[in-house]
């Protein structure tokens, strides 16, 4: 599911460089819990406050993720980590809303073809379960804090779709 972002890419003046804040902010005190963030994310979560989201998205630390399927919308992300596995990102997708984002995070832990040794099969396996709880930890406190997720517009476009449906006739009809 999409919201209809064209096949241009969304005008990034509207997205809320605020929101980007708030959400690593919130992302870093869950994956560090000991409050031990490694200066290499310390640096990656100083950025300009007087720069335009287009300015500041392009350049590092931040880095292009991807685009949204059909479309030439890219994805960023702010690669992060977490004190276990240092390449879990913060991604950031212009959509169509207030904050003019949407927040998720990509355990980057997904790798195709990986041949795993026995031995570390079950290891990767465990820190592959450990990324995907932390993510959607985090993912519940931006929602908690009332941040733009996936699931947050998922209820709201139910909840739309369920309006319509049980809406009364219209008496002109």
């Amino acid at each position: 599911m999409e919201a209809s972002l064209g096949s241009n890419p969304i005008d990034l003046s509207t997205l809320r460089l605020a929101v980007v804040r708030q959400a690593a902010e919130i992302y870093v005190k869950f994956a560090y819990p000991s409050g031990q963030v490694p200066e290499a994310v310390d640096r990656r979560m100083t950025w300009s406050s007087d720069a335009s989201p287009a300015e500041l998205l392009s350049k590092p630390p931040f880095e292009r993720a991807g685009r949204v399927p059909g479309t030439q919308t890219p994805i960023y992300a702010l690669r992060l980590g977490n004190a276990r596995y240092p390449h879990m990102k913060l991604q950031i997708q212009p959509w169509p809303n207030a904050s003019g984002l949407m927040l998720s995070v990509n355990t980057h832990d997904q790798v195709a073809g990986m041949d795993l040794l026995a031995s570390d099969g079950p290891a990767f396996k465990q820190l592959q379960s450990e990324n995907q709880h932390l993510k959607e930890v985090i993912e519940q406190a931006w929602e908690a804090a009332g941040l733009p997720t996936f699931l947050q517009y998922l209820r709201e476009y139910i909840e739309s779709r369920t309006d319509e449906s049980t809406a009364p006739p219209d008496a002109a009809s």
